[in-house]
């Protein structure tokens, strides 16, 4: 017996009525990994690029500012340690502060103080802060600090620090004639604008 062909959906030989099975798609897994994982991958290259975009500017904020700032120490026999400038062709900081004077003398209403002058002379290529740190001795025993600054120089500009040992007053209070007292910078650091 034979079957007479039938007008399907387009083939003769399925019966009227007949809806083929619906066409296999992709597993659930491979939606969840598809779905999933892409993002994911896409999120995680973001995150590593933006990682890399914040460690290159943080190195080259800390490059640029390593550019603004010198310090060097300075030797018991006043020359600089450490090199004094990390910068070629830039003259030994150091050498741009000097201690000018150091005394006890008589101020006002006969008050001794200490005449303690420090000197600053930029000798750098923009505007500068100068720091200089030292120490006073009285008969070689420490006995006071020095801290003293010089702001906003311009290149070449000169500026004296008259009160340096406004501080020390106590050492100028105590101080007897034969006492022998020095004045020694330790360190002078600088900062640029």
């Amino acid at each position: 017996m034979s079957t007479q062909p039938q007008s399907g959906h387009g083939n003769p030989h399925q019966p009227a009525g007949y809806q083929p099975p619906p066409k296999q798609g992709m597993s659930t897994g491979l939606k969840v990994a598809l779905g999933c994982g892409i993002p994911t991958v896409l999120g995680l290259i973001l995150i590593g690029g933006c990682g890399l975009l914040f460690t290159k500017a943080a190195s080259d904020a800390g490059k640029e500012l390593d550019k603004n700032h010198d310090s060097a120490a300075v030797a018991p026999d006043g020359a600089a340690r450490g090199g004094g400038s990390s910068k070629v062709d830039e003259p030994d900081i150091t050498e741009d502060v000097k201690i000018t004077s150091c005394k006890v003398k008589a101020g006002e209403y006969g008050i001794k103080e200490l005449d303690l002058k420090i000197e600053y002379i930029n000798s750098g290529d923009r505007r500068f802060n100068y720091l200089a740190e030292g120490e006073i001795t009285v008969n070689g025993e420490k006995k006071s600090d020095i801290v003293s600054t010089g702001q906003n120089l311009a290149p070449g500009q000169k500026y004296t620090d008259d009160n340096a040992g406004a501080l020390a007053f106590d050492v100028a209070k105590s101080a007897k004639s034969g006492d022998k007292i020095e004045c020694k910078l330790i360190k002078v650091s600088r900062n640029s604008y």
